[in-house]
């Protein structure tokens, strides 16, 4: 209590004005030094959960995904090559398979001896069984190739194979699920903890200025004469200038209040330098947030597939992913099938970081849709498969929900075989030209995975005769809805379907230099508002 009656206002009504405006400095002084304490324990906090997401989410979660990839997009092709006769080096071979064996085992040891959550602990037996069951499979497979036995290969690559690595894929897309839960957790516990921090800050900023604003007036009220010099003074400190210092030669009562500015212009000066120093600090931080979003972002693309891919299936082709910030919301699939192949496009909920969370859960469940069936002639059903399995996976069913993302897309099979494609879209169309005429097909009014999305809702397929020179283009909403122009309008639809119609003859790489031309120079100076992302190809 005693510490207490120190900060009580009716002490000041006896003492000096030196005293008042002493007892002033202290009270600024304490204010600013409690706002910098809780800013740094604020970026500490933000610090250390941001270093826990990364150690403790993203990179079990990378060490999953490049198992997945080395077993099925490495491991496999190279089996069947071989086991097609494409390949006549069997000591390249094996040594390929050597170091894909190496990169499964070094990244399964860095998942299992890193950090698991406790459901991660749990199914850690029944997952090291089958993987070490899938790498017992691989050794067999190189030491078939090892010597040079074709049979044993094929063998390998129609019997154990499937078995093998789909027993073992699940099991993997079920671990990554558990990683981006577990990272979204992490996400929202960091949250809580920079908006506790800065409620802090505000409450004491705002008590704090409210109780000198009131110890303010009653000083003002005790002097009755005013003073040129000393205002000037005063607005001196109030504008911070505070480079030249108060000069005071009288030693009366007010020359002491004179004396008194000068202290506080010190302590003033000596705050901001620190304030200065810990803005440093900040940037330090900010330098280290932006290390680990980058290597998010290393993360993001390799999910991705490669941009490339697209050109194997189809006779041209061009992707654009060029997200608003490092990481971002918007994603693409591509993928082989035995009559042609699977392209999809995807906007996620948001952009930055926790666009980036959604397209991991999207891409896992896609990914999880794909390699159960083969069949993708249908896209329609996959939409709604995936309608029903982001509500299931996020608990969307309700207002009662704690969250409410989803994903707007198209998918498309091409079935080069039987030369037609079929499409299906959830607010995302499809432009086509033909024999030189730019078509437009509407998708479905309805999103994915939100709270309010029809859990039933089936999806409508559309079928297309494929002809040699046709051209396809699926976008998703970020250039059209990007502000630019004179007026500072939309990009709209128009201008791209133009830009698409008017460059349609020209090779896809050149279409899609020509299109992000248009779209920088409508731009201009303007921020740009949403991840982009774009697909084409010719048949």
């Amino acid at each position: 209590m005693r510490f207490l009656s120190k900060f009580d206002p009716s002490v000041l009504m006896d003492t000096s004005i030196n005293d008042k405006v002493n007892y002033l400095v202290k009270l600024t002084q304490i204010l600013a030094v409690s706002a910098i304490i809780a800013g740094i324990i604020g970026m500490l906090l933000s610090n250390l959960s941001i270093r826990s997401l990364n150690n403790n989410s993203l990179e079990p979660l990378g060490h999953l995904r490049l198992i997945k990839e080395a077993f099925e997009q490495n491991v496999l092709v190279k089996a069947r090559s071989i086991s097609e006769g494409e390949v006549s080096d069997y000591a390249v071979a094996e040594k390929e398979l050597l170091s894909q064996r190496a990169i499964i085992v070094d990244a399964w040891d860095a998942y299992s001896n890193g950090y698991l959550t406790d459901e991660e602990k749990e199914l850690l037996p029944d997952n090291q069984k089958y993987f070490d069951l899938s790498v017992h499979s691989l050794d067999l497979l190189i030491k078939a190739v090892h010597d040079k036995k074709l049979m044993s290969v094929v063998s390998w690559t129609t019997d154990d194979a499937p078995y093998t690595i789909n027993e073992l894929t699940p099991r993997l897309n079920k671990l990554m699920q558990i990683q981006i839960i577990n990272a979204q957790n992490l996400y929202s516990k960091t949250q809580i903890q920079f908006f506790a921090i800065l409620a802090l800050i505000l409450v004491i900023i705002t008590v704090g200025s409210m109780y000198v604003q009131k110890i303010l007036k009653r000083v003002v009220s005790n002097i009755t004469t005013p003073f040129g010099e000393l205002i000037e003074q005063s607005k001196a400190l109030a504008n911070q200038k505070l480079d030249e210092p108060f000069i005071w030669e009288r030693n009366d009562e007010i020359g002491q209040v004179g004396k008194s500015f000068e202290l506080s212009r010190r302590a003033l000066y000596n705050s901001f330098e620190q304030i200065q120093k810990n803005n440093q600090q900040l940037a330090d931080i900010n330098a280290l947030v932006r290390s680990s979003i980058n290597y998010a972002s290393r993360i993001q693309r390799s999910f991705l597939p490669n941009p490339n891919m697209l050109n194997n299936f189809s006779n041209d082709a061009f992707v654009i992913w060029k997200p608003k910030d490092v990481i971002g919301g918007d994603c693409y699939w591509v993928d082989k099938t035995d009559k042609g192949f699977f392209v999809a496009i995807i906007d996620c909920t948001g952009h930055g970081v926790p666009g980036a969370l959604m397209t991991f859960v999207v891409i896992s469940i896609l990914d999880r849709l794909l390699s159960q069936q083969r069949d993708l002639d249908d896209p329609a059903k996959l939409l709604s498969q995936m309608n029903r399995l982001v509500k299931e996976t996020l608990g969307q069913f309700d207002d009662s929900s704690e969250s409410d993302d989803g994903m707007d897309g198209a998918f498309c099979y091409v079935d080069i075989e039987n030369k037609q494609l079929t499409f299906a879209g959830a607010n995302t169309p499809l432009l086509y030209i033909d024999e030189g005429t730019l078509h437009h097909i509407k998708p479905d009014k309805h999103s994915i995975g939100y709270v309010h999305s029809n859990i039933d809702f089936e999806f409508t397929n559309h079928t297309l005769a494929l002809k040699e020179g046709m051209r396809f283009y699926l976008t998703t909403d970020g250039i059209v809805d990007q502000i630019g122009g004179e007026k500072r309008i939309a990009f709209g639809k128009k201008r791209l379907m133009e830009a698409i119609f008017d460059n349609h003859t020209k090779p896809m790489k050149e279409q899609e230099k020509v299109i992000l031309e248009t779209y920088y120079q409508y731009k201009g100076e303007e921020q740009q508002r949403d991840d982009n992302t774009m697909i084409g190809f010719q048949i």
